[in-house]
């Protein structure tokens, strides 16, 4: 999930600079921008920016501080969105070097930074370089372990999660996935009476509450990788609760998370099924042999009946940790996360 800057807690640059506006240049380009900013015309908002933190650089005015700092906010904000619109028609030079520059201009231990590294991962995670993906994410999440508000740090942990999850790391993946949805219960609901299932309402945005879910679709996807596959079946079943109540049922993430709950339900429900079958097998055999090993020194041999035999559904939850991967239907659960990648839009 490619990360977005916090601009629209910012001020604009042209109310910033609304109660006084002095008539140097950097003043001048910086209204300009905004200006562009408004319009959509970021490419050319950004050069005008770029010329403003010149001037800005130049300066030994120090009350003009608190305004370079803002510029470079800006700054930043446009060549990481910029990065992102790259990305996504696949220009991936362009999109580095708009990343580089947002690196360079932003505050080393900054949410900014952070962001960056997140969307440097991005962009890495797209050209099929998952351990340097997994660096930036590193870096990205050591920054924002210091800072007491940092933005969204529950994104950076789903970011790990996919990247883990595609190195074949699915314990890790599954640890960052609990952690993000840690952080996203505690972000979504500070009202303690507040529910998931709508009996109490809250204000929640609707935007978080698809990563909410998306969380719980990750959560699942480990899960079933592991094979604890109840704990994986009501976690698929909870992300497409949420999305239906708190996201709208017409809502691409939703309409995803809905047939990636259907389509692992029937591949779950078959793996249980063999599952209890083996299992039984292995009982009656174990029977079967303890019954001739009776024999053998002069007991009784007293048959099993079907009815007896335990089909080991009973003591599921120790054994399916312990159990390796199931492989069989792998294929299908990565295409249920590219599908969900797909129609959450960004680089998953």
């Amino acid at each position: 999930r490619c990360k977005q800057t916090p601009a629209a807690s910012w001020p604009l640059l042209a109310d910033f600079m609304a109660e006084e506006i002095s008539d140097d240049a950097a003043d001048v380009l910086e209204k300009e921008a905004a200006e562009l900013q408004r319009e959509g015309r970021t490419a050319e908002a950004l050069e005008l920016l770029e010329n403003a933190l010149h001037i800005r650089r130049n300066t030994n005015d120090k009350t003009h501080n608190p305004r370079l700092r803002l510029t470079r906010m800006y700054l930043v904000d446009l060549c990481n969105s910029l990065a992102m619109q790259r990305l996504s028609t696949n220009e991936f030079d362009a999109a580095r070097k708009l990343l580089h520059r947002a690196e360079l201009v932003s505050e080393p231990e900054s949410s900014l930074r952070a962001i960056t590294y997140n969307n440097m991962a991005c962009l890495h995670r797209r050209e099929g370089h998952l351990r340097s993906a997994l660096r930036f994410l590193t870096q990205a999440l050591a920054i924002e372990s210091t800072l007491p508000n940092a933005h969204n740090p529950s994104d950076t942990h789903l970011n790990i999660c996919a990247v883990q999850s595609q190195l074949g790391r699915h314990e890790l993946a599954l640890e960052h996935a609990q952690a993000a949805l840690v952080m996203l219960h505690d972000e979504l609901f500070e009202d303690e009476h507040a529910t998931l299932d709508g009996s109490h309402p809250f204000p929640p945005v609707a935007e978080r509450m698809s990563v909410l879910a998306i969380a719980y679709h990750n959560m699942g996807v480990e899960q079933e990788f592991l094979s604890q596959l109840e704990p994986a079946l009501l976690s698929y079943k909870r992300a497409m609760q949420l999305a239906r109540l708190h996201v709208g049922e017409d809502h691409a993430v939703t309409s995803t998370l809905a047939k990636a709950y259907e389509t692992a339900r029937g591949a779950i429900e078959l793996k249980l099924k063999a599952r209890s079958e083996r299992e039984g097998q292995r009982g009656f055999a174990r029977a079967m042999s303890a019954g001739r090993s009776r024999s053998s020194s002069g007991l009784k041999f007293r048959p099993t009946s079907p009815g007896a035999v335990r089909h080991g559904s009973g003591s599921r939850s120790n054994s399916m940790a312990r159990q390796p991967p199931v492989r069989a239907g792998s294929a299908r659960v990565t295409r249920r996360r590219e599908s969900l990648n797909d129609a959450y839009g960004t680089a998953r």
